[in-house]
């Protein structure tokens, strides 16, 4: 059968699983996207997976990202036409529609390349047993608003030895004023859908600024540096909002 030019054939064994990859973490890497398509069983080979990503970006499902100065090599979203896809094979979220205008934010970028590289990094442990990015969280949340819910930027099940853990991750880039700190207080001590929060950031000040303003939340809230944890997931130092604020590992921290 010959095709119509401009036309592509969309494997959803291989370019869907790659789109939502994509879509899920509003901005990516070229090394990140590579990354999660073998860990996730997309696809093992990084030449296929150059291949189908020029093929989507041909098409105009997904592009490149002009902010991307910061980085040395391209950063990826999805388009409106690529969402449009994904909803056509069933794969919609209410966070994110194809009629969006504006899909990924200038100020989202540096945030959704670090999630991206926190995911990367429970994974090549062999410890992730399941991952939510912020979008499919959002949309559940959208789905269930008469609950108190909280857009964690994601919610990850981690194995621990032969016991299972789930946990909310936030990454605090910049500081928030007090009144925002106020309403998280009030969200986190309502909201049920984790037991344990964990906070990274990418310097100390922001981190102990942090753990004052959430010192006296009732849920369990811990505090690590972003690039500590990456390097080693479970043995970072990780500071409590315990009474005691002790510095434990994240090990000791999660089965506690």
């Amino acid at each position: 059968m010959r095709y119509r030019r401009g036309h592509i054939s969309i494997s959803d064994a291989k370019d869907v699983p790659l789109l939502l990859t994509i879509r899920n973490a509003r901005a990516i890497t070229y090394d990140q996207i590579c990354s999660l398509a073998r860990m996730d069983g997309i696809e093992t080979s990084k030449r296929i997976v150059h291949w189908r990503l020029s093929r989507l970006e041909r098409s105009g499902l997904v592009q490149r990202m002009k902010h991307d100065l910061l980085f040395s090599q391209p950063i990826f979203s999805i388009t409106s036409s690529g969402l449009e896809v994904l909803e056509s094979r069933g794969h919609s979220v209410l966070s994110l529609p194809s009629t969006t205008r504006e899909i990924v934010r200038k100020t989202q970028i540096l945030h959704s390349v670090e999630l991206a590289e926190i995911r990367l990094s429970l994974a090549s442990k062999g410890i992730l047993k399941s991952w939510k990015w912020e979008l499919e969280i959002v949309s559940r949340n959208l789905v269930y608003e008469g609950e108190s819910t909280k857009d964690y930027d994601a919610l990850a099940e981690i194995v621990v030895g032969d016991v299972i853990r789930t946990f909310g991750i936030e990454f605090e880039r910049t500081l928030k004023g007090a009144s925002r700190y106020e309403e998280l207080r009030r969200v986190f001590n309502t909201e049920r859908s984790v037991d344990t929060v964990l906070y990274l950031t990418p310097n100390s000040e922001i981190l102990y600024l942090l753990a004052v303003e959430l010192r006296d939340v009732r849920k369990r809230i811990g505090f690590a540096l972003s690039k500590s944890f990456q390097a080693d997931p479970l043995d970072a130092d990780v500071l409590s909002n315990s009474p005691t604020g002790e510095v434990i590992s994240f090990r000791e921290f999660l089965l506690g």
